[in-house]
């Protein structure tokens, strides 16, 4: 990439770290604007980027979604930074009605039931294994939650998790199951039974870290695949999926799932409506009134 544009793609990165964006999320956004300003290098050698024309970055989300084969979904983050960069870096308007979001397909979630859950999780040996799934389910709390929690934020005189900055960046406090409690005590005093209250709950390899998402997601689809359930298309949000649904099943209202899931909109937790029809939950047809 040529200096010019590496000092345009270093402002963009330097403006997303002061709108206090999480590092994890500034870093995928400043890699989507990579793609697009070595594209242009490489499509429009001789041109400057602060002349970008409509019809060019239509053909670049053409690259994006006939070249990269990415979908609707990521295309549209892609157009969402070349709008930022275009109101904060180059501090042009952006016209939606050149460049529109893309639509997109609304799929359902893959939901594993509750028993091969519980069958998942009693197959683990490894105690901490067991522990990071067993919670994951019970709270219906993100694995990026759970990889942050330290063991002070388990609160059982309270039956209460705490969980500070989440993703909409607020505290919360999560559901504490008396059945993981105890699988955490297992862990804890068979594998850290010197953890003090500020310690992180599941440490890493490195001294002073926490456990990666990555860590737990392989872990989890190991054990998917030992026991064969490898091929249902399960993943580690499968279980908040599940936390929600079988809430919802079992009788839970509405809003109290989303309090308990920690969701911002109520239009998030909305999914479980259409996903307990036909599933433990349904409303009667009108056509099989008496």
């Amino acid at each position: 990439m040529n200096s010019a544009n590496q000092a345009l793609l270093t402002k963009h990165k330097d403006i997303l770290s002061f709108r206090d964006l999480a590092l994890g999320t500034v870093a995928t956004y400043v890699s989507y604007l990579t793609v697009f300003l070595e594209w242009f290098e490489q499509n429009l050698p001789g041109h400057d980027v602060k002349d970008v024309t409509w019809e060019q970055i239509r053909s670049y989300v053409s690259f994006l979604k006939e070249v990269r084969k990415l979908n609707s979904r990521t295309v549209n983050v892609h157009i969402s930074q070349l709008r930022d960069f275009f109101h904060y870096v180059l501090h042009r308007d952006w016209d939606r009605y050149e460049v529109p979001f893309l639509h997109f397909d609304e799929k359902l979630p893959v939901v594993p039931t509750r028993q091969e859950i519980i069958t998942t999780i009693d197959s683990f040996d490894n105690l901490k294994h067991k522990a990071q799934i067993a919670l994951l389910y019970s709270s219906g709390i993100r694995v990026s939650e759970l990889c942050r929690l330290k063991c002070g934020d388990i609160i059982h005189s309270r039956n209460c998790i705490y969980i500070a900055r989440t993703k909409n960046r607020s505290d919360r406090y999560a559901i504490l199951s008396e059945k993981c409690y105890k699988d955490l005590v297992a862990y804890i005093r068979a594998c850290y039974p010197k953890a003090r209250k500020d310690d992180w709950l599941f440490p890493g390899q490195k001294d002073g870290s926490h456990i990666s998402t990555q860590t737990v997601y392989n872990l989890f689809i190991q054990q998917l695949n030992l026991i064969g359930l490898g091929d249902k298309g399960f993943t580690l949000h499968s279980l908040r999926h599940a936390f929600g649904l079988h809430l919802y099943e079992s009788g839970a209202d509405i809003m109290s799932i989303k309090e308990s899931m920690g969701h911002k909109s109520l239009s998030s937790t909305a999914v479980y409506l259409t996903l307990g029809i036909g599933n433990g939950r349904s409303v009667k047809s009108p056509y099989d009134f008496d």
